[in-house]
């Protein structure tokens, strides 16, 4: 039976380095793109405080979605690719941005997606002070004590003294 050969599971620092350029290049392209749709707004002069569906603002996320797409499918070159998919990427971000009045980038702080999130739990406040416990109990009476019996228990100036043997 063959053996199959391992893979080597060992990161090198050239691969590393091609992971964070792929990284730099996608984030470069969502500047990019945000840059871009920026221009595309002024140009049409979409109005970002109207209320409701505004088709103007739609015009944004379908361009840059349509351009990223396009120049990831048709770029050869690796680093252009990466590029057009910022871009990409950037159009799906304006076009959640243009649905839900909300940036996700923004963060919960900042009116994004998790600002309707609570940050903090109301709790009623509680009262850890317990009431002092008074048994209610009879009376001890100083009168003469009974055994299980109902015989009387002679006092111990009543005893008299017993041989043991």
């Amino acid at each position: 039976m063959p053996s199959k050969s391992k893979k080597s599971s060992k990161v090198n620092s050239k691969a590393v380095m091609e992971e964070i350029k792929n990284l730099a290049l996608v984030g470069a392209g969502v500047v990019a793109g945000s840059v871009g749709g920026r221009m595309v707004d002024k140009v049409l002069k979409v109005d970002p405080a109207q209320q409701g569906f505004n088709a103007k603002a739609m015009v944004r996320p379908a361009l840059l979605i349509g351009v990223g797409a396009f120049g990831a499918m048709k770029a050869k070159n690796h680093m252009m690719r990466m590029l057009a998919a910022g871009v990409g990427a950037s159009g799906v971000l304006s076009g959640i941005k243009a649905l839900t009045k909300k940036d996700l980038l923004s963060g919960p702080d900042g009116g994004g997606l998790g600002s309707s999130w609570p940050t903090s739990v109301y709790r009623e406040p509680l009262n850890m002070s317990v009431e002092r416990y008074n048994p209610d109990l009879p009376m001890l009476s100083a009168g003469p004590l009974s055994d299980a019996y109902g015989e009387a228990v002679p006092m111990a100036d009543e005893l008299e003294a017993v041989e043991i043997i």
